[in-house]
């Protein structure tokens, strides 16, 4: 064990992004926009050595990872695929429209849409809100998203070599949760797509050197 780079990478531009739907771990292909967002970071990673590839095990992730990897001046020698670094899963929003679905969330509590509720209550107030409002109350909760982050993490962290670089294929609510944890202010910050988060991993701590480039 031993401390590691971490290129955390959103995947591109979807078909559901363009739509405005909420896609959690429902799945949409990559837009031709997606893909060349994928081609231009693994362009600009393209001299990074990596010691390992984790992706999403969901297409868009895939895709996208795949794209990065055909970038890069070194070939990268284990590639696998884990679900512990889906995106948060939404419950019996996925698929809906993402303005209609807010409306329903918030309204009821006297908010006017999901920004207000993060500038006022913060993220982790969002996803119990949304769980609450779920009829099946399946959507992943705040600590439920940040303990598969933990066990996607410690998994890589137990066979990182010493100051290896590694790359996570996720996703933007997934990064932003995570970015929220570690005290980023995301409220008008959104990962974009294609975007790249540095973060420094050690046995003490999980850092963030630099979000959403």
């Amino acid at each position: 064990m031993a401390d590691c780079n971490i290129y955390l990478v959103r995947h591109g531009e979807t078909l559901f992004n363009t739509l405005k739907r909420m896609q959690g771990w429902c799945d949409s292909d990559l837009t031709s926009q997606g893909q060349a967002q994928a081609i231009a970071t693994g362009k600009k990673l393209q001299t990074v050595k990596f010691a390992e590839a984790v992706f999403s095990n969901l297409s868009r992730a895939v895709e996208t990872g795949n794209l990065i990897l055909q970038q890069l001046k070194q070939p990268v020698p284990r590639v696998r695929y884990d679900p512990n670094f889906r995106e948060v899963f939404f419950g019996s929003f996925e698929g809906l429209e993402i303005k209609d679905t807010w409306q329903r969330i918030a309204q009821p509590q006297g908010y006017h849409g999901q920004s207000e509720i993060i500038a006022q209550k913060g993220l982790p107030e969002v996803r119990r809100l949304m769980k609450a409002a779920d009829p099946q109350h399946w959507a992943e909760s705040y600590d439920q998203v940040l303990q598969r982050w933990r066990k996607g993490l410690q998994q890589i962290y137990q066979q990182a070599a010493p100051d290896s670089n590694i790359l996570i294929v996720t996703h933007g609510t997934f990064i932003r949760t995570l970015a929220d944890y570690h005290g980023i202010d995301t409220l008008k910050n959104y990962p974009a797509n294609a975007s790249v988060s540095l973060l420094r991993l050690s046995s003490r701590e999980v850092k963030f050197v630099n979000y959403n480039q």
